[in-house]
């Protein structure tokens, strides 16, 4: 067995089976809940319908649906046009919602595909977008470079589905294709998989699927969210963890409150120099991983603007992962998602001057 297949294999039997569910969250509860974007939000619907239950958290492997397994096996012929190679092909074992691609060197920035489904000799790689302006030039040849870096042994394929948009395609090394998509092709693989479903959450997903779709380009984001949940998107409250922290207790209290958007340079600030105040671990959260990495970094280069001697460098800006530290998540992403960014003291200085 080589490294590859021993990656391969760890990531399969970590997957979780998808288990039916007695009745799901609706989707306009969903929406409600969490201040998600367009685009997480009709991702986190179609993850919902492949899993057949509560989606994963971010980059933790599950195994899709019987009906999961049929829609990707439909997209994959949809997107590379090979039907009997794909009705030969075993089923897909591992799909991951917000897939790690580690990045190569330390200043750069990790990569996080919405999608990846794996097999041992193959990494299927899919970006979704619903907003023009979210595409980025750079973002796809990146996902390719990682994706061969991370699978050396696999054929890598990239899937983009968006809305009307033109784009040149990526250049492709040896053993890569790369296919585009618009959502419109896609919603009808949708319709062929579970329009007969007669579960009322089900087809409670499939209407929210197809009406963010057939309105991408007929509403904004947020006349789409208001449409779909009647209310206009919040700003969420950072949570707080209500017990002390045994670090340094000494320093003394700044003067800049902590703001409601804590996702702001002044709320990540706020947020970073309370913690110094008072030693208690503070957390933020973010609907996307890639966010989330900006605004540990972001927070720590704010930090590191400040005087020489001011407390708040005792503070350090982290990415906290369920499953992989002690305690719980303060924060509806946290929650949600698996990762969230902490706020801790410690005795010594952690942003240097």
């Amino acid at each position: 067995m080589n490294h590859r297949e021993g990656d391969f294999l760890l990531l399969r039997l970590s997957a979780v089976p998808s288990t039916l569910r007695t009745m799901w969250e609706s989707p306009q509860q969903l929406w409600r809940r969490l201040k998600l974007g367009r685009e997480e939000f009709l991702q986190r619907v179609l993850t919902t319908l492949i899993v057949d239950g509560d989606p994963p958290q971010w980059n933790a492997p599950r195994t899709p649906s019987e009906q999961g397994i049929r829609f990707l096996r439909l997209l994959d012929v949809l997107a590379h046009g090979d039907e009997l190679r794909a009705q030969a092909a075993p089923d897909p074992e591992v799909f991951v919602d917000e897939y790690l691609l580690p990045k190569l060197q330390e200043a750069a920035m990790n990569g996080w595909p919405d999608w990846a489904v794996l097999w041992p000799d193959r990494a299927w790689v899919i970006e979704l977008k619903t907003e023009p302006g979210s595409h980025r030039a750079d973002q796809l040849p990146y996902y390719l470079r990682l994706a061969a870096a991370a699978h050396p042994s696999c054929r890598v394929d990239v899937t983009y589905i968006t809305g009307p948009l033109t784009k040149p395609a990526p250049a492709l090394g040896d053993g890569q294709r790369y296919s585009h998509l618009q959502w419109i092709q896609v919603l009808p693989l949708v319709h062929d998989v579970w329009g007969n479903d007669e579960r009322p959450e089900v087809r409670g997903y499939v209407e929210a699927a197809r009406t963010v779709i057939e309105n991408l380009t007929l509403l904004r984001p947020t006349e789409q969210r208001r449409a779909i949940t009647g209310m206009l998107p919040t700003v969420p409250i950072p949570a707080e963890d209500p017990k002390p922290t045994t670090e340094l207790q000494d320093i003394p209290t700044p003067a800049t409150p902590v703001t409601s958007d804590a996702t702001s340079e002044d709320g990540l600030l706020a947020l970073a120099q309370a913690t110094a105040a008072d030693g208690r671990q503070r957390g933020t959260g973010a609907t996307s991983p890639a966010d989330l990495e900006l605004l540990r970094d972001t927070a720590r280069t704010l930090i590191g603007t400040l005087p020489d001697d001011d407390v708040t460098r005792y503070v350090m800006p982290w990415l906290w992962k369920a499953g992989s530290t002690t305690g719980r998540a303060l924060t509806a992403e946290g929650d949600e998602f698996g990762y969230e960014l902490r706020f801790s003291r410690y005795k010594t200085v952690q942003v240097k001057p």
